[in-house]
C-alpha cells in the first residue's frame, strides 16, 4: 500500500512538473530565439545560467504549491487573494492583467505559428488561418475535458519533446565540441548590472514566472509535502537540463547564430533530413502544450462567475468550454490587429513585473507563511 501511494505521489509530481515544462517550452524556446536573447549571446556563461534560472523558478513554484496545498487553494485568483493579504484583492486584479497579457502573447503567437510546424511535419503549405483553426480545435478538445486531460496531455507530450531534444544533443554535440571551446564570455555582472548576463537570467526567470496561474491550477493535485517537493525537484531537472541542452546546441554556431531569427531551425537544417521532421514534431508539441495550459488556466479562472446559476450556465463544464472558446477568439482577434507585436515588446517589462510581484514576495514571505500555517495546523491537531 505504501509503495502504491509513493508511486502515485511521484506520478502526480511528474504531471505538475511536466505542465511547467510544456508551458515553458513554447515557440520562443523551441525556435531558439529566447535562448539566444537571454543566454547564448553572453557566451560560456550561458552554459550555466539556465540551471540557476530554473533552480530559482522551481524554488518559487515549490513554495507556491506548498502554500496552495496547505490552504486548499483551487485556482490562481484564490492564491493571490490569500497569499498577498491584506492587499490580496489588489494583487489578484494586477495578476489578472499580467496573466491575460501572457495568454494573449504566448497563445496568439503559438497558435499562429502552428501552421509552420504542420507544414514542416507533413511537407505541405499550411496557411496562417488554417493552421490557427486546426490548432484552436485541438486546444479546445484537450482543454475542455478539464485538468486531468490537460495534465495527462502535458506529461505525454513532454516525453516526446524531451526525446527529440536528447536526440538532438546526442547527434549534434560531437559536431560542435570544438566550437563550444572557442565561445567567448561576458563578465557575470558586467559591463553594468542591468545589461549583464546575471540580470538577463533574472529577467528570464521573471518573465517565465508570469505563467504561474497555469501552475497553480495544476498544483491542485498535490496532496502531501513530499508531492510538492517532488514537483519542485522534477521541475528543476526537466526545465534546467532541457534549457541547458538547447543553449549548448545553439551555441555551437556562435557567434553567427546571434543574428538568426530562428536559430534552432537553422541548426536542424544542417543535420540529417530526419531531424527536420523530428524537430517539426517537437515544435508542434511545444506550441500545442503551451496553448492548452494557458487557455485552460484562463478559462478556469472565470468559471467561478455563474456558479449557482440556473440552466446550462450553472454547469461548470459548460462554462469552462464557453470561456475556452472566448479566449481562443480573443487571442486570434488581438494577434491579427497587431497588439501581440506590442505586447511582445513588453517581454522585458513582464520580466520586471515577475521579479517584483512574484519571485521576490514568494521567496521572502513564502517560507514564513508556510511555517505559520504548519504551526496552526499542529496546534489544531493536538487539540
Amino acid at each position: 500500500m505504501k509503495e502504491k501511494t509513493r508511486n502515485l505521489g511521484i506520478l502526480l509530481a511528474f504531471e505538475v512538473a511536466a505542465l511547467f515544462f510544456t508551458t515553458h517550452v513554447g515557440g520562443g524556446f523551441a525556435l531558439g530565439t529566447q535562448e539566444v536573447q537571454y543566454f547564448v549571446r553572453f557566451g560560456k556563461l550561458g552554459f550555466f545560467l539556465p540551471l540557476i534560472a530554473m533552480a530559482l523558478l522551481s524554488t518559487v513554484f515549490y513554495l507556491a504549491w506548498e502554500f496552495q496545498r496547505l490552504y486548499g487553494i483551487s485556482d490562481y485568483k484564490e492564491f493571490f487573494d490569500k497569499f498577498y493579504q491584506p492587499l490580496g484583492k489588489v494583487f489578484s486584479v494586477v495578476y489578472d492583467v499580467i496573466f491575460s497579457m501572457v495568454v494573449v502573447l504566448a497563445t496568439g503567437a503559438t497558435l499562429a505559428g502552428l501552421g509552420n510546424a504542420l507544414g514542416g511535419l507533413f511537407g505541405v503549405k499550411v496557411t496562417l488561418y488554417l493552421g490557427y483553426l486546426i490548432a484552436a480545435v485541438a486546444v479546445y478538445l484537450l482543454a475542455s475535458y478539464g485538468l486531468k486531460t490537460v495534465l495527462a496531455s502535458s506529461a505525454w507530450m513532454s516525453i516526446g519533446i524531451i526525446s527529440v531534444i536528447v536526440l538532438l544533443i546526442i547527434f549534434r554535440l560531437p559536431q560542435i565540441t570544438g566550437n563550444l571551446a572557442n565561445v567567448t564570455s561576458t563578465p557575470l555582472f558586467g559591463p553594468t548590472f542591468f545589461v549583464s548576463p546575471f540580470w538577463f537570467m533574472l529577467l528570464y526567470a521573471g518573465f517565465q514566472s508570469c505563467a504561474m496561474g497555469s501552475y497553480i491550477n495544476g498544483g491542485t493535485i498535490l496532496k502531501t509535502h513530499k508531492d510538492t517537493i517532488g514537483a519542485g525537484i522534477l521541475s528543476f531537472l526537466l526545465n534546467g537540463l532541457m534549457l541547458t541542452a538547447m543553449v549548448l546546441v545553439i551555441s555551437g554556431n556562435f557567434p553567427a547564430i546571434l543574428k538568426d531569427p530562428v536559430p534552432s531551425i537553422t541548426i536542424v537544417h544542417q543535420m540529417a533530413p530526419v531531424f527536420t521532421y523530428l524537430y517539426s514534431f517537437m515544435l508542434l508539441l511545444a506550441l500545442l502544450t503551451t496553448a492548452v495550459s494557458l487557455i485552460y488556466a484562463s478559462a478556469k479562472r472565470w468559471t467561478r462567475y455563474g456558479a449557482g446559476a440556473k440552466g446550462r450556465w450553472g454547469d461548470e463544464k459548460f462554462r469552462l468550454r464557453i470561456w475556452i472558446i472566448v479566449w481562443l477568439v480573443i487571442t486570434y482577434a488581438i494577434s491579427n490587429v497587431g497588439i501581440v507585436t506590442i505586447v511582445k515588446k513588453g517581454y522585458g517589462f513582464l520580466g520586471y513585473v515577475g521579479i517584483a510581484i512574484l519571485i521576490l514576495p514568494i521567496l521572502i514571505f513564502g517560507p514564513a507563511k508556510i511555517a505559520r500555517k504548519n504551526r496552526e495546523s499542529g496546534v489544531s491537531k493536538s487539540q
